[in-house]
Parts: C-alpha cells; sequence; structure tokens
C-alpha cells in the first residue's frame, strides 16, 4: 500500500514538472512576441576602442538593445561595422545619428542613436543608421592643432620675455623715472611759466580789443572806400573779434586749471614718480622670471623632478 502510494506522488511530482515546463514555454512565446526585436548596424569612421559586443544601445539615454557583433565592413576595411539587435517599437528615424558615447566613470563605451525628426520615416529592419562624431571625438581631433598653437605661444611669451627686451622695458622706466624727476625738480619753473602765459593770454585780449578799435576807425574813414576795401574792413574787424574770442577762452582755461596744475605739480609728480619706482620693480622681477623660464621650462613649471620624494 506504502509503494503504491509512493508511485502516485512521484506521477503526481512528474505531471506537475511537465505541465509547468509547459506554461514557461507559453510565456517565453509570448513575450517574445511581446518584446519583438530589429536588427540594424553602424558604420563608424574612427577607433571604436572601449566597444565590445554586449554593449548597450540607447536611443536618447533609453536602453532599447545591445551590440551584437564589431567586424570590419567589408565593403572598406576603413571602416569598422557595428551590428546591433534593438527592440523594434523603438522609434528610430532615417535621420537618426548613432555616435559613442562613454559609459559613465567605467570607461566602457556604448553607442547613443538620436532621436531624429518626427516628420522622417522609421528606419526599417536591417537598415543602416549614419553615423555622426561625439565632442570627445572632434576634441581628440582636434588635439594636435591647439598643442600646436600652445607650442607657438609658449614661443612667443618666450621671445617677448627675452633678456634684451627686459633690458629695454627697464631703461625705459627709468628714463620715465628721470623724466619725472626733473619735473618735480622745476615745479617752480613750471607754474612761473603758467603765470607768464596767463599774462601773455591778458595782453593777448587787449591787442584783440586795440584791433576792435582800428577796424571801427578804419570803418569810419573809408565810407568812400570801394565794395573791395569794405569787405576788408569787415574781414579784419570778424579776426579781430574771432581773436578776442580765443584770448579769452584761452584765459578762462588757464584761471579754471591753475589749481589741478599746481596740485599735479606739488603731489601727483611725486606719487607718479613712486608708481614708476615700484613699476621698475616689477620689471626687474619679470626678467628674473624670463631667465628662470628661459634656463629651464619644466622645472619652472613643475619643479625640481629629480629631487625624490622625502619622507616625513
Amino acid at each position: 500500500m506504502e509503494t503504491r502510494a509512493s508511485h502516485i506522488a512521484v506521477g503526481a511530482f512528474v505531471m506537475l514538472l511537465l505541465l509547468g515546463g509547459f506554461g514557461f514555454v507559453i510565456w517565453v512565446s509570448k513575450f517574445s512576441e511581446r518584446t519583438a526585436m530589429a536588427n540594424h548596424y553602424v558604420r563608424f569612421s574612427g577607433s571604436v576602442q572601449g566597444l565590445n559586443a554586449g554593449s548597450s544601445v540607447l536611443f536618447g539615454g533609453i536602453p532599447i538593445g545591445h551590440v551584437t557583433t564589431i567586424n570590419v565592413d567589408p565593403k572598406d576595411s576603413s571602416l569598422a561595422r557595428v551590428d546591433m539587435t534593438v527592440n523594434a517599437d523603438a522609434p528610430i528615424r532615417t535621420d537618426s545619428i548613432a555616435t559613442l558615447e562613454l559609459q559613465g566613470i567605467t570607461g566602457g563605451v556604448l553607442v547613443e542613436i538620436s532621436r531624429g525628426s518626427a516628420r522622417s520615416d522609421r528606419a526599417k529592419d536591417g537598415s543602416e543608421i549614419a553615423s555622426g562624431s561625439t565632442a570627445l571625438e572632434r576634441l581628440l581631433t582636434g588635439a594636435p592643432e591647439l598643442i600646436s598653437k600652445g607650442n607657438l605661444l609658449l614661443d612667443r611669451a618666450t621671445m617677448f620675455l627675452s633678456s634684451e627686451n627686459a633690458a629695454a622695458i627697464g631703461r625705459i622706466f627709468m628714463n620715465v623715472d628721470k623724466l619725472t624727476s626733473s619735473l618735480v625738480a622745476n615745479s617752480d619753473k613750471i607754474a612761473a611759466t603758467l603765470n607768464q602765459v596767463s599774462a601773455a593770454a591778458v595782453q593777448i585780449t587787449e591787442a584783440s580789443t586795440e584791433f576792435g578799435k582800428l577796424a571801427t576807425d578804419l570803418r569810419a574813414a573809408t565810407g568812400k572806400l570801394t565794395g573791395e576795401a569794405s569787405g576788408a574792413v569787415h574781414d579784419i574787424h570778424t579776426l579781430a573779434t574771432h581773436f578776442s574770442s580765443t584770448a579769452d577762452s584761452l584765459d578762462k582755461m588757464i584761471d579754471e586749471n591753475r589749481q589741478p596744475i599746481h596740485d599735479f605739480t606739488g603731489t601727483g609728480l611725486y606719487e607718479l614718480s613712486q608708481m614708476i619706482t615700484e613699476v621698475r620693480i616689477l620689471a626687474q622681477t619679470v626678467n628674473r622670471i624670463s631667465i628662470e623660464f628661459e634656463r629651464d621650462p619644466a622645472r619652472f613649471f613643475f619643479g625640481d623632478r629629480q629631487k625624490g620624494f622625502t619622507a616625513q
């Protein structure tokens, strides 16, 4: 009786396993129908280093499939052909672009497919997706040119910071320092010169008044002169008026700027002399830096690399 019961239990267990396997096959078939897949390929002209079979394929940042194979393109050996399997319902367009992107900090590479435009047709199963270059690829392509320009800039900086240019700049600052010292020493003479200019302006004003009187007298005494003589008298009167206006403007300008000029010659020149002295010190410092830079540029930027590590 016990033997018969054990056989019945074993048979029931086997039947359950068969029914479970049959249900699993039906579920897998239905799941496969729901997740239909499509095949596409991309041909890249650059390096595909880091991309492997099984790498993710993204559509606008959304995972839609994976890379199946990576081979040399049979039609053009300068291209790399990447075959992919993606979800058939992914809305890949005919104008979508496939690029290689870094996969976070892991260093892996994946394929990123752009969304394309809504008015473009859907890409057919087995069709090619156009490839594009990423910002990283453009940066790596332009790196040699960038390095060349950097070297050219360093060469020009070295030429500018040469000892001859530094010495020339030092001489210029020394000459400016001498000029300011001379201006400070002769500030009293400058003030006296300004006073003389002011007095000359007053004399010019008086002379213009005399010219005006002369023109009036000429006009009164030449009533019978021809039209040309009358025009000449008028021009003389106009010239005298302009001369008087110019003298008044010059006198006013000197009166208005007398105090600022006096302040500049009293304190401003001294402050300017101090500033030029500091600039000359700066030029000497720049000269020393340029000498150190020309002597050993690598040591100037990265320090003494031969010293090694000193334990604390």
